[in-house]
């Protein structure tokens, strides 16, 4: 046997043996529950992924490595809600746990985890959902979500409802989606784009760039806002119309419009001058507010 062929021998027992030992050491749960009206999930280093049904029950199934002494999974079921819990006992436990749930439509469900990523695939319902430090991700689902990270990256696609998003430092991006948005990010980069905004769209930044384009909708209300950088609105080709009002600190703020001004004022407010600049084309709405402190507060075609 010449070298190259012993070498690929070498690493393909290398290859088996690895994968041998990955099988003994996988374990896995698999639970059947009938229609709840709430799913309560308590994770703590699990990553989670909620999908819709294929019939009207609840199904569970649990992936995991870790030692039975040092990991256990709780069921807690009631006539109207089930609680689906993970739990550690010590810290020197080495391994993985990786959820996916599935739920009937219209499911309220109230997620935790401490370090876990949580997805939710074609799924429509009330979602409540908290991480420290995983991302978030929404694919065409449908409902309320009011879902919250500390350190982790929001993603919202093809999906509709209320939006109720926030990062403490992660990204926050929305594409393709239709409803009612209140997005913020501690000191993340904030973005939206090709939005059907029923009511109101609020889109805000500590410290990152905002931006929208391509909002569209009737009479809605779209505000854009950076604490330090820049907040901007793209039109992407649809017709400049209705109240635009852009406002930033009157030292260290700029304005960008290809749009002359109906009117200009500068005022006090905060501990500072600002600097406020609006007009109106065509009809009184939708109406949109462009806002940073420091960075520059632009409206482009």
């Amino acid at each position: 046997m010449n070298f190259k062929l012993l070498t690929v021998f070498i690493l393909l027992l290398i290859f088996i043996l690895f994968i041998s030992l990955f099988a003994q050491g996988k374990k896995e749960i698999e639970k059947t529950f009938e229609p709840k009206e709430l799913v309560k999930i308590k994770l703590v280093l699990g990553d989670c992924i909620i999908k819709a049904s294929p019939d009207k029950n609840v199904h569970v199934r649990v992936v995991y490595s870790y030692d039975e002494d040092y990991f256990e999974i709780k069921f807690k079921e009631k006539s109207s809600s089930i609680t689906i819990q993970e739990k550690f006992h010590g810290n020197n436990g080495d391994g993985y746990s990786s959820w996916v749930i599935s739920i009937p439509e219209k499911t309220e469900v109230d997620f935790e985890s401490a370090t876990g990523d949580l997805n939710l695939e074609s799924v429509s319902g009330e979602f409540d959902g908290n991480t420290g430090t995983g991302n978030i991700e929404v694919l065409d689902a449908e409902g309320e979500f009011d879902l919250n990270t500390g350190t982790g990256n929001i993603l919202v696609e093809s999906s509709k409802g209320e939006f109720d998003l926030n990062s403490g430092t992660g990204r926050v991006k929305i594409e393709d989606c239709e409803g009612e948005f209140d997005a913020n990010s501690g000191t993340g980069r904030v973005r939206a784009h090709n939005i059907t905004i029923e009511t109101e769209g609020e889109f805000n930044s500590g410290t990152g760039d905002v931006e929208v384009s391509r909002p569209q909708g009737k009479d809605f209300d779209l505000s854009v806002n950076s604490g330090t950088n820049d907040a901007t609105v793209i039109m992407d080709g649809l017709p400049i119309e209705g109240y635009y009002e852009f406002s930033t600190s009157a030292r260290s703020g700029d304005i960008d419009c290809p749009i002359d001004f109906d009117t200009e004022e500068e005022y006090y407010e905060g501990g500072g001058d600002q600097v406020r600049k609006s007009f109106t084309r065509g009809k009184k709405s939708p109406r949109y507010f462009i806002s940073t402190g420091t960075g520059t507060a632009e409206l482009k075609r």
